[in-house]
């Protein structure tokens, strides 16, 4: 079974980095073009037009469920403290369909999320996010809210927030008692307060990483997401090739 439309992607490395002032960055956006999430498109994509993602997982807790992603537009919904917020790896990403915050978007998530219980009960799997970030309390509210409403629904993605941000606290209570079914991560242990949760690092090199477990999608030992399934899978640190 083929799990990705495109069956190779960029190797790590060579990031494309901002300058301090750069209009993208003094003015939170993205470098490229913002498309609404309005009623005629999908704010929920199969992963298998992602290059690394893939449209199902097949190994471990969550295997024999459809993989979908949302993307929002980065920096515009992440917090200044990011430490990729001049590197974001969308710098490179020119043909990513930023989706826009807000109510619309929200309504949009709610009707999709309603069609992907009803097609696939045993559990379906969606990627937040693939750029951006939980950008109010509000939003990680409708997340547990759709938890509660779609008991299919399983989440796996990272954040930046910290724990003196009323977001990343959010997320944090909300990572602690539903990692069964929310497994989102802290991007460069911003949110440690214990118990621990689980967390990532970006790193320069394999060699850096130290006791993290490098991404075996970007190292070309696992196929995909889908065929890794460590981010859900594992509390391990999970280091990524800086790209």
């Amino acid at each position: 079974m083929t799990l990705r439309r495109f069956e190779t992607h960029k190797a790590p490395g060579n990031p494309k980095v901002l300058a301090v002032d750069h209009p993208a960055a003094a003015e939170a956006r993205s470098l490229y073009s913002r498309h609404a999430g309005n009623a005629s498109d999908r704010v929920l994509v199969s992963g298998f037009n992602s290059s690394k993602i893939g449209k199902q997982c097949v190994k471990g807790k969550w295997k024999g469920m459809p993989i979908f992603t949302l993307t929002l537009e980065e920096r515009r919904t992440c917090p200044r403290s990011c430490e990729q917020w001049l590197s974001c790896y969308g710098n490179k990403m020119h043909w990513s369909r930023r989706n826009q915050p807000g109510a619309e978007l929200e309504w949009k998530l709610d009707r999709e999320l309603r069609d992907l219980q009803g097609r696939f009960p045993k559990g379906f799997i969606v990627r937040l996010h693939v750029l951006g970030d939980f950008y109010s309390v509000d939003y990680v509210e409708r997340w547990a809210n759709w938890l509660n409403a779609y008991p299919a629904l399983h989440v796996f993605g990272y954040t930046a927030r910290t724990e003196d941000d009323p977001i990343g606290r959010a997320l944090r209570n909300m990572i602690r008692t539903r990692w069964d079914r929310f497994a989102v991560r802290s991007s460069g242990k911003k949110l440690n307060a214990r118990p621990t949760i689980p967390s990532t690092v970006v790193v320069r090199s394999e060699d850096a990483a130290g006791n993290a477990i490098v991404c075996p999608a970007q190292t070309y030992r696992s196929d995909c997401c889908g065929t890794c399934a460590l981010c859900w899978q594992s509390k391990r640190q999970i280091a990524f090739l800086e790209h």
